[in-house]
């Protein structure tokens, strides 16, 4: 019995077009009638050209750089990629077509399988996307890691001066401008550090305000100043969600970069926090249960009603390719949805829109840091050795001179190796070492592996000025703490003393 191969080839997704030498309609199947729009008792038998569908569609499969077909068959089918724009609609779909010819009885048939490649295109551009974003990223971090180590050095020496008992008093209002001012600086590389991240989500009791205060700060330090950010007070005080707060940060600029582009002249970009309790409803599709609502308003040029319907969808956007891909959104979306959450979007066209945020309410309580304790100047003070590493030479000076001004004996090494070295060659007389984790030769990491080696009871303050996770590979460190810079001069003095007087380790 013969195998049905109409009905086979009907049964497939990919569109089948055969012509002939004449460019006739051969034949095609079900899902070709379908892509192309077209009847197949008026298609089949008459030339490509007289089809309004197929006319524009023929000549992009470039048929005559085939070449001839020579028995037996050697060449493989040609690839195209073409350009097709279906009927009723105002834009082109990309198709990759493999076209193959056969001669029988002295005719020639070529035969077309198209295949719908949107998907796989936007899937290479998020690819692409992804690629460049990770670059970026890792740029970020080197510029951090670099300028945290200027502001380390600016921050310790403006108090070193502040605190100098021959500093005029009519000077240092200046400087703790100045220090003010670095601080700042510091909090704002922290904030672009936080937002570039790219790790796994860490979901915990939350302070939303807290994470709208963060945002905001950002924003009002790079949207332009036309826009103004206001946050509107909460009727009631939020309650507490169960969310990560890089993902929750990272989802608001996404919305307040949609909403600026909505907003080109300017606008008001409004924050505002709710507490929100969801009934059970047959009739309403949002869960029940108690949410924080956070809502992003602007007062932009808004959306009709079809455009807010699919805003959040992938690769959906109404600006032009060259200022966005429709990922941003649906980023957004994506995360609160990982939160067990939803998005709700509110717009009309000159109107404005707003983006409300429903994040589940958490029950526990959110951690809290022990207060710093403001110690006397003299328990800060010490008579230990303590090695210095780190490549940037200003900042070994400054942080030697802030250390040996409270009595310490300070030794210095430039990189991982330097130290490792110096304390192969000096066993007993390091109490302290205070380490840089990004350096040439030998990082941080390797340095104090290859020191635990040397001695498993050395204690080690490990720094770091760039993207990082304090966490990773100390959890089963003990006699290890970390410091991010830049920091403040009593914060140092702090941990160091605490550390030397901490136990000695077990092993």
């Amino acid at each position: 019995m013969p195998l049905p191969l109409d009905t086979i080839l009907n049964s497939l997704e990919d569109a089948v077009l055969c012509l002939d030498d004449q460019r006739t309609v051969a034949w095609l199947n079900d899902a070709a009638a379908r892509m192309f729009g077209c009847d197949r008792a008026q298609t089949v038998g008459r030339p490509a050209e007289q089809s309004a569908q197929l006319a524009g569609l023929v000549p992009q499969l470039n048929l005559d750089d085939l070449g001839p077909v020579l028995p037996p068959a050697s060449a493989g089918p040609a690839v195209r990629r073409i350009q097709f724009q279906p009927p009723l609609s105002t834009e082109s779909v990309p198709l990759e077509a493999v076209v193959s010819q056969v001669v029988q009885d002295g005719r020639t048939i070529f035969t077309a399988v198209f295949r719908d490649i949107s998907l796989l295109l936007r899937m290479e551009q998020a690819v692409y996307e992804a690629r460049k974003t990770q670059a970026l990223a890792a740029l970020a971090g080197g510029i951090a890691h670099d300028f945290n180590n200027i502001l380390t050095a600016v921050i310790s020496q403006i108090d070193l001066a502040i605190h100098a008992p021959e500093f005029p008093a009519t000077l240092r209002d200046h400087l703790i401008y100045a220090q003010t001012s670095a601080r700042r600086g510091a909090e704002l590389v922290s904030r672009l550090d936080t937002f570039g991240r790219q790790t796994k989500p860490e979901f915990g009791a939350l302070d939303l305000a807290a994470v709208v205060d963060q945002t905001v700060f950002m924003l009002r330090r790079s949207l332009d100043p036309k826009i103004a950010i206001v946050c509107l007070p909460p009727k009631e005080t939020p309650w507490l969600a169960w969310a990560d707060s890089r993902q929750i940060a990272q989802a608001l600029l996404n919305l307040a970069i949609n909403a600026r582009d909505a907003m080109p002249d300017g606008g008001k970009l409004t924050f505002q926090l709710a507490n929100v309790t969801v009934a059970r409803s047959e009739t309403q599709p949002r869960k029940p249960g108690e949410f924080v609502r956070i809502s992003v308003t602007d007062t932009g040029y808004g959306m009709p009603p079809e455009v807010a319907a699919r805003i959040l969808e992938p690769y959906f956007t109404t600006k032009d390719r060259s200022r966005g891909r429709g990922l941003g959104l649906s980023i957004t979306a994506a995360v609160v949805a990982e939160h067990a959450g939803w998005i709700e979007v509110a717009s009309q066209p000159e109107a404005g829109s707003r983006f409300s945020l429903f994040l589940p309410r958490s029950r526990e309580t959110a951690s809290t840091s022990a207060p710093v304790q403001v110690l006397d100047p003299k328990a800060t003070e010490g008579k230990e050795c303590l090695l210095i590493v780190d490549d940037e030479e200003l900042v070994r000076l400054v942080t030697k001179a802030v250390l040996a001004y409270r009595g310490y004996k300070v030794i210095e090494a430039e990189d991982g190796q330097d130290a490792v070295d110096k304390y192969a060659a000096n066993p007993g007389l390091f109490d302290l070492i205070l380490m840089d984790m990004h350096m040439p030769r030998m990082n941080g990491y390797d340095a104090l592996q290859r020191i635990r080696q040397l001695n498993p009871q050395a204690k080690v303050i490990l720094l770091s000025g760039g993207v990082h996770d304090p966490q990773a590979g100390l959890a089963d460190l003990p006699g290890v703490q970390f410091l991010h810079k830049p920091f403040e001069n009593q914060e140092l003095v702090r941990l160091v003393r605490q550390m030397l007087d901490s136990p000695k380790i077990r092993v």
